[in-house]
């Protein structure tokens, strides 16, 4: 993976790492001012004007489409590997880097923020397991919202079968060609 030769061959002094197989440029606020494709296409394009290094690199990029897909498939080349643990569901990952921290980023294109990336891995499963346990919190919060609202649903729906039972007994003549009990 070539983000590395993508960075220094367009003298590009903003945040450059991957997500979803393509490549983002962004800042410490917008991490994907700008976002390209594998081959070469913006996919994310710099609008705003006011910052002339984010809009010459958007304009070199499309200049030479090729050219950047041949960066970004180079193996990149490192100065340092420091090992770096972060998480996916429930598996560790250990990934390397020259320089841990935030915004430096993995020799495979993660932006490591501090929250998600350590060089203790210790921090990091506990991290994990306390980012599982809260989920399972939220998981049971949102069933028993789903739970309320279909057992308000249910009482709802009874209460108009009798509405429309009570009416067919009561007058009986009228029919309604708009309701059908089901």
């Amino acid at each position: 993976m070539g983000w590395k030769a993508v960075k220094e061959h367009y003298q590009i002094s903003h945040i450059v790492h991957m997500r979803d197989h393509s490549l983002c440029i962004g800042s410490g606020y917008i991490s994907d001012i700008i976002v390209v494709s594998p081959n070469g296409e913006i996919l994310k394009r710099y609008e705003w004007g006011s910052n002339d290094d984010l809009g010459r690199y958007q304009r070199e990029i499309e200049a030479d489409p090729a050219k950047f897909q041949e960066l970004l498939e180079a193996s990149d080349t490192f100065t340092d590997s420091v090992a770096v643990y972060t998480y996916c569901d429930a598996e560790i990952q250990e990934k390397l880097c020259e320089a841990p921290g935030w915004p430096n980023v993995t020799h495979d294109g993660c932006l490591m923020y501090d929250n998600t990336f350590s060089t203790d891995k210790a921090k990091i499963v506990a991290r994990a397991k306390k980012e599982a346990i809260l989920g399972i919190r939220f998981a049971n919060e949102r069933i028993e919202r789903v739970e309320k609202d279909l057992n308000e649903a249910r009482a709802d729906l009874s209460d108009l079968e009798r509405q429309v039972a009570l009416l067919a007994a009561e007058y009986p003549e009228t029919e309604s060609a708009e309701y059908t009990a089901q």
